[in-house]
């Protein structure tokens, strides 16, 4: 997977190279990245990488269950990455590949201000209607303000770009369930809402909160929101039998949250322990440790073991055989928020560090305008 290399094996190299200053972590980066640069040219005229690449060959392709369409919250993640080695190498190929991109969609067409989950490599337009802050879409998003904030704040059109997107998301997306009113963010599906929440959506209180921060305009209304869509994600825990979320929640008239049997397992998600650190971090209000303490004694009552965290079927049912396996996101995201929820010393500032959406911390630095 190109993406989940940039963000996971590239992303953690450059992070390494961040807080140690060895720069053969910075080399083992440059090295990673060129054997990826043949997939931005190779299937797409207009650069978006491949889904599928090879490093030891030039093998490159998209997925076949996406029609042969690039997957926005793929192409739309990893220009943190590639713009931190640009910078830090001196080498601008690295930020032209990623540039090129953003420049696309600056400019394409954007359905109710928004952008739907595929894209044609070919000919650059949309071939979904579908919109969603969760799988498919949901990191694209929260890039859109980190890389203005990696960069100092130069690149403004990411911070209107952001803006764009946060104001459609409220009027479009947005909606309070009954008979309790929790808000959440539902999908749509190109005709109409599906009211529905991923847990992978959860992050999106943590980058309404993040855009809060800097005297915009809209501050106290995306602090207002992150805060709301966070107390929501909590009760995706809470109201299960283990205390732990469900993969996805749907939304109910008159019944609040419900959770379908296809989407009762948890595996670990970091985006909820996201969001309570970040409003803990900005608010300093207690519930958000709160919150995140008895998460985690959920989880290492029902699924520690004695080398992990292991996935559970069914969150409503603690007597299921759990599964024998630890996604790589536990340790490197969902553990590490929920450490730094409670660190008194804060190792990480946010207002040195942006965290990729795989919550490796890079300096900020100079734009390669």
């Amino acid at each position: 997977s190109m993406f989940e290399t940039v963000i996971r094996i590239l992303g953690g190299l450059l992070s390494a190279y961040e807080l140690s200053k060895d720069r053969i972590f910075l080399t083992k980066g440059e090295e990673l990245a060129d054997k990826m640069m043949y997939a931005f040219e190779q299937r797409s005229r207009i650069g978006l990488p491949c889904t599928t690449i090879s490093l030891v060959s030039s093998s490159c392709s998209f997925a076949s269950w996406t029609g042969q369409s690039a997957v926005l919250a793929e192409f739309g993640t990893i220009q943190l990455e590639f713009k931190y080695l640009a910078y830090h190498t001196g080498k601008r190929k690295y930020w032209d590949v990623a540039q090129r991109i953003m420049n696309h969609l600056q400019h394409v067409d954007k359905p109710h201000g928004l952008y739907p989950v595929f894209m044609s490599p070919g000919s650059g337009s949309w071939t979904s209607q579908k919109i969603t802050l969760g799988a498919l879409g949901d990191s694209f998003y929260e890039y859109l303000i980190k890389q203005w904030l990696i960069t100092n704040k130069k690149e403004t059109y990411l911070r209107e770009m952001f803006d764009s997107a946060m104001l459609a998301i409220a009027s479009k997306l947005v909606q309070r369930s009954s008979p309790s009113g929790y808000v959440y963010i539902a999908d749509w599906q190109g005709s109409s809402l599906s009211h529905k929440m991923d847990h992978l959506a959860c992050f999106a209180g943590a980058m309404y909160a993040v855009g809060a921060q800097d005297n915009g305009k809209y501050d106290a209304e995306y602090m207002t929101l992150a805060e709301a869509l966070s107390e929501t994600c909590y009760k995706m825990y809470s109201n299960t039998a283990t205390g732990l979320s469900p993969e996805f929640v749907q939304f109910i008239s008159g019944r609040d949250m419900v959770t379908p049997r296809t989407a009762s397992y948890n595996i670990g998600r970091p985006e909820a322990a996201e969001a309570w650190f970040y409003m803990w971090y900005y608010t300093r209000d207690p519930k958000w440790r709160e919150m995140g303490w008895k998460v985690f004694e959920a989880f290492e009552r029902h699924a520690a073991t004695g080398s992990g965290w292991t996935a559970l079927p069914d969150v409503d049912n603690p007597t299921r055989k759990r599964d024998d396996k630890m996604e790589s996101f536990v340790l490197a995201e969902t553990v590490k928020y929920l450490y730094l929820l409670f660190d008194p010393d804060y190792p990480v500032p946010l207002e040195k560090y942006v965290f990729n959406t795989e919550a490796h911390p890079l300096g900020r630095f100079e734009a390669m305008i």
